[in-house]
């Protein structure tokens, strides 16, 4: 049998298409259809038009008048505006300014060509300031565009104080300011100042006295007041109190969460029984005051992986007691104190990575005691499920990793789990839109490390001296200030950048390596004869060198949990609704090691993940 060798170049067709798209609309051969301004007609291809457009699709393709006489008339339309259009159309190309790019969206968003309206979406998300961003939100708003409504109302969120008094605020519509306060991005510490500002927009339109109308009401989260506050407001309540009757669900604003750095204390950890009801916890710490607390945390768990999304924290695998490495998730709400299992992984792991992205999270690598694993999976935080995805390049466990620019990257790591074991000199990363591993090697060996992303650059931290445990590492640390400097930046392509990041201020193995806000923060560790290390150091990129905290860490803490969660005001706790006022584990009805089948028929993961960059007895100073 002749065996058929297929010769086509997808990339070489798409190419010539566009190519000879533009050369037909240029020279307009093969035209079948014209698009008539009030100055200028263009001639264009019916096919071409409905392939970008519904609404030019409908037209050519019933008994219309446009479709029987080739030609669409569009006198309101200018001819500049259409043009480009056009051009964008057929070439991919079009030139934007802020003089042309509101009508090009608003006439791309009548005639339903999407992927113009995106770019002209993207356009003006990336320009919003002060004084732009309310005029750019009422476009949005009047075209009910999902992502660029979603774009102007996280700056408006951030920014409100800024706007609230400005003469655009007072003069948005009831609706447009109705969906500004219902926003859960709002930068607001305290429901009273949604309050405030509604009142204020509402005395500039009306008489002082007047209560505010009911439409206004239902945008404020009545039930987020404490009864001081709430006594402030009574004035504009109706007698019967129905807006008080908190709904089903009730989410804090951005500003009423603050970020904390959660560690596990490993001694307490391991000290705990759980056969005596006693609670594992977890400890947040707060870097403006240098002051702890607790959470409670899902078990006993060696190794596992944790990333965060907002108030949303995730605990994948690890080890259980007796080292049987586990392949459950579960995930702790710290606006509602409560934690939940979620749909096990397909592959127990542990020592593995663990990153957050967009909504997904992704395990990959580790090992389970007895082989080191090179599978990767994903779980859909919005769907409930996981996925397989592409094998790493190499079996690896205990490795540097962070994301960057959608690329996960995993940097250094062992590749044994016996007393052979050696370190990988190298990285890997995986890039989600394709689909695909890269692999890398490094001139040192990294042991230790940590990774954090700053930004447009990927942060390594090393803080291991070599003669304290590590004969491969680093290579010899500064005879002079007796510091290591090892440490380098990347970028998402993995191309090592410049970045000066000042030697690390002890030699440490084991730290935790973190980003909180913008700063990079080592914690813990064990230092020289493996002694443990209690103190914290940070740095912002571009400042000379590393800070010691005043504090140390009260505990014992080698690394594991370093990671940071958006956890509610503390003056917020008593009033969030349908929050535990204890520590609650519900149970989803997910077994281990029976990879990702699930056990009941309702729905248990996390419903909603917001963007969002408490008992008293639960919280403890």
């Amino acid at each position: 049998m002749e065996q058929r060798e297929d010769l086509t170049d997808h990339e070489d067709v798409k190419d010539c298409i566009i190519t000879g798209l533009k050369e037909m609309y240029l020279s307009e051969s093969l035209s079948d259809i014209g698009l008539q301004t009030a100055e200028k007609r263009f001639l264009c291809h019916r096919v071409v038009l409905a392939s970008v457009s519904p609404y030019f699709k409908g037209l050519f393709s019933g008994p219309t008048k446009e479709a029987e006489l080739r030609e669409v008339c569009l006198p309101d339309v200018p001819s500049s505006i259409l043009q480009t259009i056009l051009n964008y159309v057929y070439t991919g190309e079009a030139r934007l300014t802020m003089d042309n790019v509101e009508e090009l969206f608003m006439v791309s968003s009548r005639l339903q060509i999407r992927a113009m309206q995106d770019l002209c979406s993207s356009y003006l998300v990336k320009r919003l300031d002060d004084e732009n961003c309310l005029w750019i939100y009422r476009l949005a708003h009047s075209h009910n565009h999902g992502i660029f409504l979603e774009g102007t109302l996280n700056y408006i969120g951030r920014n409100l104080s800024s706007l609230s008094g400005t003469e655009d605020f007072f003069h948005l519509e009831i609706g447009e300011l109705v969906n500004v306060l219902s926003s859960d991005d709002l930068m607001v510490s305290s429901e009273l100042a949604v309050y405030d500002l509604a009142r204020s927009w509402w005395e500039f339109r009306t008489q002082k006295d007047n209560p505010l109308p009911l439409e206004l009401l239902k945008a404020l989260r009545l039930p987020l007041l404490n009864p001081e506050e709430l006594e402030k407001v009574s004035k504009d309540l109706p007698s019967d109190d129905s807006v008080l009757q908190p709904p089903k669900e009730i989410r804090l604003r951005r500003g009423m969460f603050e970020e904390r750095i959660l560690c596990v204390d490993t001694i307490t950890f391991e000290e705990t029984d759980p056969e005596a009801n006693e609670d594992y916890h977890l400890n947040a710490y707060d870097p403006t005051t240098e002051s702890w607390m607790k959470i409670p945390f899902c078990g006993f768990l060696e190794n596992a992986g944790i990333a965060s999304i907002g108030c949303y924290l995730f605990v994948s695998g690890g080890f259980r007691q007796e080292r049987r490495p586990s392949n459950a998730l579960h995930v702790y709400d710290s606006e509602l104190n409560e934690w939940k299992e979620l749909p096990p992984m397909t592959h127990p792991r542990a020592c593995h990575g663990f990153l957050a992205y967009r909504n997904m999270l992704y395990a990959f690598g580790g090992h389970n005691n007895r082989r080191l694993l090179d599978s990767m999976e994903c779980f859909s935080v919005l769907d409930n499920t996981w996925r397989n995805v592409a094998h790493m390049p190499l079996a690896l466990h205990s490795f540097a990793s962070a994301v960057l620019k959608g690329k996960l990257f995993a940097i250094g790591g062992m590749n044994g789990i016996c007393a052979y074991r050696l370190h990988h000199k190298g990285f890997q990363f995986y890039d989600i839109l394709t689909d695909t591993w890269s692999q890398f090697s490094l001139p040192v060996v990294f042991s230790g490390a940590g990774a954090v992303t700053v930004g447009d650059k990927l942060y390594v931290i090393a803080g291991h001296d070599p003669k304290h445990g590590d004969q491969e590492a680093y290579g010899p640390p500064n005879e002079k200030t007796k510091t290591i400097c090892r440490s380098f930046c990347m970028d998402h392509l993995g191309r090592i950048c410049d970045g000066a990041i000042p030697p690390v201020l002890a030699s440490l193995a084991g730290s935790a390596v973190l980003r909180w806000k913008h700063r990079i923060y080592i914690m813990g560790g064990d230092g020289p004869g493996a002694m443990s290390h209690y103190t914290i150091f940070y740095w912002s990129p571009g400042e000379p060198k590393w800070t010691m905290c005043k504090k140390k860490i009260p505990f014992l803490f080698d690394g594991y949990g370093g990671i940071t969660l958006q956890i509610p005001l503390k003056h917020l706790s008593a009033v969030i609704p349908c929050r535990k006022s204890d520590y609650h584990f519900k149970r989803s009805g997910y077994e281990e090691g029976n990879g990702s089948e699930e056990r009941e028929s309702g729905r248990t993961g996390v419903e909603k993940i917001g963007d969002k960059d408490s008992a008293e007895n639960v919280y403890v100073e």
